[in-house]
């Protein structure tokens, strides 16, 4: 037990974070229909904006301000270039963001080189807490908690304003929200923003958990993807759910084989896509188109 239980709620945590980050790239595949790459550069940005705002406004604002600039570059990513592929040949957009994932990696090394650096976390969470059962990261239980929050903040955008309902709309039919008069244009400029976001503040969140290193968005972009896949294209609580599976996938894989914790989770998703394939709760999957 002294072995299990911290794996247990390193999973939980890792789970969480996954949620977080699958989220955004589930809404910008379900809404715009493009499996985003540069999700995973967008993420590793806003851990690197993060190292660089803290030294001169502290963490907090450096939570807030960095995950806006990722937003604001992810409006632009959606304007000037995934605008030009809809309605064109999927791989188009695919190769697009790829590309645009590549160049980011490069201009984090350009920018701040090869160097691995470490992102501090606030002073208040440094150090172990007395959970009862074992002592464990003070970190770690604040990142789940913050983790927490996020999610529940975007599942009351999504449930409880005009414009969640709309982005909801467009999860389950896109054109069906252009023949209703919307501007879809808008929408999807909204999804784009809003899940560079989310992408951008859990790279902030995981900053003092992983090493800051150019390839960090590499090594992220592919659970993302896992996650989407098991929980289900277009649902909330799939993203949360699958991130929760494959985030515990991998930290007990650690414990019992440590050389499957990577392979774990491609595992599972073959398996729930067997048996379901379009994932444990989604409504639409492009793969059974």
């Amino acid at each position: 037990m002294t072995e299990l239980l911290p794996q247990l709620f390193n999973g939980l945590v890792l789970g969480l974070l996954f949620g977080v980050m699958a989220l955004g790239f589930m809404l910008i595949l379900s809404v715009m229909e493009v499996i985003n790459f540069s999700h995973g550069a967008l993420f590793a940005l806003g851990a690197y904006f993060a190292l660089s705002l803290q030294k001169f406004v502290g963490y907090w604002p450096a939570l807030i301000l960095a995950p806006i600039f990722v937003g604001l570059l992810g409006l632009a990513i959606e304007r000037f270039g995934i605008r030009r592929v809809y309605g064109k040949d999927p791989l188009f957009g695919l190769l697009l963001t790829l590309g645009l994932a590549m160049a980011f990696e490069e201009i984090i090394r350009i920018i701040w080189g090869k160097a691995g650096y470490s992102l501090a976390p606030p002073t208040f969470v440094s150090g172990p807490i007395n959970l009862g059962i074992l002592w464990y990261s003070k970190y770690l239980v604040f990142l789940a908690v913050l983790s927490m929050v996020l999610l529940f903040l975007v599942w009351l955008f999504l449930e409880k304003t005009p414009y969640g309902s709309i982005i909801k709309a467009g999860v389950s039919d896109s054109e069906m929200v252009l023949a209703l008069g919307k501007n879809l244009g808008k929408l999807r400029t909204l999804v784009f923003g809003l899940g560079a976001f989310l992408a951008g503040i859990a790279g902030v969140i995981a900053g003092p958990m992983w090493s800051l290193k150019p390839t960090m968005g590499t090594e992220v972009i592919m659970p993302s993807f896992v996650v989407v896949v098991i929980g289900g294209i277009g649902s909330f609580w799939g993203a949360v759910i699958g991130g929760l599976i494959v985030g515990l996938s991998k930290s007990l894989s650690i414990l019992i084989y440590p050389r499957m914790s990577e392979l774990s989770m491609y595992f599972i998703m073959a398996i729930v896509l067997v048996l379901r394939p379009r994932g444990i709760m989604g409504e639409k999957s492009l793969l059974e188109e």
